[in-house]
């Protein structure tokens, strides 16, 4: 049982920041409700590694299980999620005055737009997860996953340039 602990161990290092993200994003940037998410995540994914099939992608498979977590987490919390401009914290590459301006505005169109819209952007500029995966942890075919975030782009363009 060792080998397998070991490569979760892995996975784990190589994960955890890009969960964590993931879960910051969707919990209005608070820090210790994402921690908290995070770690129950890779508890629920512990506990199962033994299903896990070592021919598929251990990122689909661990973002599959996030997603599933904060569903149910929202599910229990009767609350939805929206991105606050105003709770962003710009920290690294993003200190520089204008570009904090600009992402602000960006996030502050994102959140005008509806759930799915919202749903594909992150997924895929935040989360940096492929149309293929997005398709698979959203169980949607990856033409329609294309299609939407298109879709997507061509509204916060438009939205944007409001």
């Amino acid at each position: 049982m060792a080998e397998p602990q070991n490569s979760f161990l892995g996975y784990y290092e190589q994960y955890k920041n890009k969960i964590f993200v993931y879960f910051l994003y969707r919990v209005n940037f608070n820090r210790t409700i994402a921690e908290d998410l995070t770690s129950e995540v890779f508890l629920k994914a512990l506990d199962h590694f033994d299903t896990f099939e070592q021919t598929r992608s251990f990122q689909s498979w661990i973002f599959a299980i996030a997603h599933n977590h904060l569903v149910n987490h929202y599910r229990v919390a009767h609350r939805e999620i929206e991105l606050l401009e105003d709770q962003f914290i710009v920290t690294g590459e993003f200190e520089q005055i204008d570009q904090k301006q600009e992402l602000q505005r960006i996030f502050s169109a994102i959140n005008t737009m509806s759930d799915s819209d919202k749903e594909v952007l992150l997924l895929r500029f935040v989360d940096q997860l492929s149309n293929t995966e997005i398709s698979a942890l959203l169980e949607k075919d990856e033409g329609a996953i294309r299609t939407k975030m298109s879709r997507s782009l061509a509204k916060l363009r438009d939205i944007l340039q409001q």
